[in-house]
């Protein structure tokens, strides 16, 4: 096994595995993480400007691993720009500097999000993990085993009980009808994601349980869609909290204000600010 090394600028580990955009990452020690991307099993850690890498599936390592953390995007222009926000954003980003977003598989992201609604991280990530173990490939690495996320294919005969039985309680049907549409081809995953930002966005909102906050999360995280600016609890909170100072407050007026001052960054001051109030930063 040889230990891939690739330098980073503007670039977290921690933060970016720990602001809630993904759910199949294990903390192993205070900066060393064990997770799955796309087709294959990762160990990674960061010491200081370089990342150090570990795969069980070699070919093309570090391409995939620059793709997943899009680590050719320039966050240093992005993290200089989004600081003359505003004092709050410039705050937040002080306290979270390389905090960047993931490039997730699109059909993981879909059904871990519908996982997601009215849910929290704990109770999706174990959803996440026993489907990946029941109808996933599995790796078997360093001693231990480890699965892959299925394909829409791998789910095709999974029954609506057998959802359940994976721990995602009302979602079952969600996922089985979703499964559907995508083996079905009434739901193409590759005739969308060019697709203008709005018009992806009916498109996903046209799934059964996919809401206007799993959508843009979607959006955000998988389709890099920057300028989306999903509204869960813990940024309505720091929203009301820094920006209108007061609790009656709709979702509108939160995304209107975020259309209107944050613009085509909003996605990742969103990141920067749900990370800071979750961890009592700002």
């Amino acid at each position: 096994m040889n230990e891939l090394k690739i330098k980073v600028d503007y670039f977290n580990l921690k933060y970016t595995l720990e602001c809630g955009q993904c759910f199949r990452w294990h903390k192993v020690d205070e900066n060393y993480y064990i997770g799955i991307i796309k087709d294959r099993l990762i160990k990674i850690r960061q010491e200081d400007n370089y990342i150090y890498v570990l795969s069980n599936n070699e070919e093309n390592l570090e391409q995939a691993v620059r793709e997943y953390f899009e680590l050719e995007k320039d966050y240093e222009a992005i993290e200089k720009r989004i600081i003359k926000v505003d004092e709050y954003v410039n705050k937040a980003v002080g306290n979270t500097s390389g905090l960047r977003h993931l490039n997730q598989d699109l059909f993981e992201t879909i059904i871990s999000y519908i996982i997601s609604a009215n849910n929290n991280i704990p109770r999706i990530s174990k959803s996440v993990n026993e489907i990946s173990k029941r109808y996933g490939k599995k790796i078997k690495y360093d001693g231990e085993e480890y699965y892959l996320f299925p394909t829409s294919e791998q789910l095709k005969n999974v029954t609506i009980e057998e959802y359940r039985d994976c721990g995602v309680g009302f979602r079952d049907k969600y996922i089985y009808n979703t499964v559907r549409a995508i083996n079905s081809g009434e739901f193409n995953l590759d005739e969308i994601k060019d697709l203008p930002t709005n018009l992806l966005r009916e498109k996903l909102l046209s799934l059964m349980g996919i809401g206007p906050k799993v959508a843009d999360c979607i959006l955000l995280f998988s389709c890099g869609r920057q300028e989306v600016f999903p509204i869960d609890v813990w940024v309505e909170r720091v929203m009301k909290k820094l920006y209108f100072k007061e609790e009656n407050v709709s979702k509108k007026e939160i995304l209107k204000y975020s259309n209107d001052n944050f613009g085509s960054d909003a996605g990742i001051i969103q990141q920067h600010l749900f990370y800071n109030i979750r961890e009592n930063l700002i």
